[in-house]
């Protein structure tokens, strides 16, 4: 029979074995959960789902437990009120769901684009923080040209409405819309995932969600606190980053997480998908450092 809770996902979703359905309050989280040792918190960026850390998460799971939910309005997750799409409201949720999961004790967590900055926000907000934040191409400022040209004109109160995202959703199942999106990311997107991106921006939950997280992020507020994450930081940026050009990011990093290391990798926004297996690696060798680290005599500990 299956679980009866993950119907509605698609048969061939990647990982769909891992997905769970948790409902907490008014969201019906979709989650993929699997592997064992510590914690590994995956949050993808705006406009995508779990999907896109699929290739880096098949390769971890015999080192982590990875945790890989679809953030409220995004693709299987239903259920959250547009008022909740703020960063630190879906801070609030996430840390609901990993008690509901009995995972609250994070190592590591990892996001991309919108993802990054929503991991250093949840990190902020808690008391027991982890080890590294990592972030691949992180929305540390407002998206590029080609990025607004397409959704920037949505981005007003009337985006959030049924009418306008299911319009959106329609344009996005019949025109090559999501296809000129990911074109723009200066990364090369297999036709498989591509089919993906469709089916969620084919879904009008989906478009909502993503244009009220993209309106509702106040990058600003954030930044102004970044001085106090007091763990270690690892942000990935991709030289030919078209979203998020690198040069901007980088002068805003310096001034506002000066204790960041930071490293260039070749390629477009979305990173951890071009590069999975370099993601995975780098994601184990800090897991590793961390664990070398704590298994020093205090002594021998810088």
């Amino acid at each position: 029979m299956g679980d009866e809770s993950i119907r509605h996902i698609p048969l061939d979703w990647p990982l769909r074995s891992l997905s769970r359905s948790v409902v907490i309050e008014d969201i019906n989280w979709h989650v993929q959960v699997g592997g064992s040792g510590p914690t590994l918190l995956l949050l993808h960026g705006t406009g995508a789902s779990a999907h896109s850390f699929s290739d880096v998460v098949s390769r971890l799971l015999e080192r982590f437990t990875v945790v890989v939910p679809d953030l409220p309005g995004h693709g299987f997750t239903t259920g959250a009120a547009m008022s909740s799409l703020t960063l630190p409201a879906i801070s609030k949720a996430l840390d609901r769901l990993l008690e509901r999961l009995g995972l609250e004790d994070v190592a590591l967590v990892a996001g991309h684009s919108a993802g990054a900055a929503l991991a250093l926000r949840w990190s902020l907000d808690r008391k027991q923080r982890p080890s590294h934040i990592v972030g691949f191409n992180p929305a540390l400022i407002a998206p590029a040209k080609a990025y607004n040209e397409i959704l920037a004109p949505l981005l007003v109160p009337l985006a959030t409405s049924s009418l306008v995202s299911g319009m959106v959703a329609l344009l996005g199942g019949a025109t090559g819309m999501v296809d000129h999106l990911l074109t723009s990311t200066g990364s090369a997107v297999p036709r498989a995932q591509r089919a993906r991106y469709a089916l969620l921006f084919r879904r009008a939950s989906h478009v909502r969600g993503a244009l009220g997280l993209m309106a509702a992020a106040d990058l600003p507020a954030l930044l102004r606190r970044a001085s106090e994450v007091d763990v270690a930081v690892r942000l990935v940026l991709g030289q030919n980053d078209h979203w998020i050009p690198r040069s901007r990011v980088e002068r805003v990093i310096l001034a506002r997480l000066p204790r960041a290391k930071v490293e260039i990798w070749p390629g477009g926004h979305l990173l951890h998908e071009e590069h999975p297996l370099r993601a995975a690696a780098l994601l184990e060798t800090l897991a590793n450092a961390e664990n070398a680290t704590s298994c020093q005599p205090e002594s021998e500990k810088g």
